[in-house]
């Protein structure tokens, strides 16, 4: 009950999750500003699948900083439906909506399992979660420079697009900074 609440607030369907039927693409629809989770609720009242992805943020008002969570997509939100059988033209109505995206007269169906890997990063908290490919611990080759072709263990990774290599060089470990395009993960 609990997972089904936090997925309400993220705006998650529960037929997100499960494979799309025949005919079903996935669309993007405007939001009207900040109405995000209006739409996903008058959506799903008419009954269409949808996902709004959340992040976590945090903000500070008033000397206080305060942990939230806020759409990824600000002003949009996806829908799931088959434009053939589905009465689409009625999401352009539907309350904190601003429209469907459409190419013409037509709407314009986003490709093919981008919004489904991100549903499967999606979190029971409807939360996105990208697990970064290069982790602490992890061994790695050297793709350029002076030490090309000479592998190291990630020691930690840097915020500011670097990580920190521990290497063995002339018989002794040592710690060298480099650009994460430097390196190749190694199998």
């Amino acid at each position: 009950m609990e997972s089904s609440l936090s997925q309400k607030a993220a705006g998650v369907s529960e037929a997100a999750f499960d494979g799309p039927p025949d005919g079903e693409r996935w669309f993007a629809a405007m939001t009207q500003p900040q109405r995000e989770g209006v739409a996903v609720d008058n959506l799903r009242r008419q009954g269409f699948c949808t996902f709004s992805p959340l992040e976590r943020v945090t903000r500070r008002h008033a000397r206080k900083t305060i942990a939230t969570t806020a759409p990824v997509f600000r002003g949009y939100v996806f829908v799931r439906m088959d434009p053939l059988r589905a009465r689409w033209r009625s999401i352009n109505g539907t309350l904190g909506v601003r429209s469907l995206v459409t190419n013409g007269d037509s709407p314009l169906a986003i490709r093919p399992g981008i919004v489904e890997t991100l549903v499967a990063s999606t979190d029971a908290d409807g939360i996105l979660e990208f697990v970064d490919p290069l982790q602490p611990g992890m061994t790695v080759r050297l793709r350029a420079g002076p030490f090309a072709e000479q592998l190291g263990v990630i020691e930690r990774l840097d915020g500011r697009n670097r990580l920190v290599l521990l290497m063995s060089l002339m018989g002794s470990q040592v710690r060298t900074g480099v650009s994460r395009d430097m390196i190749l993960k190694v199998a």
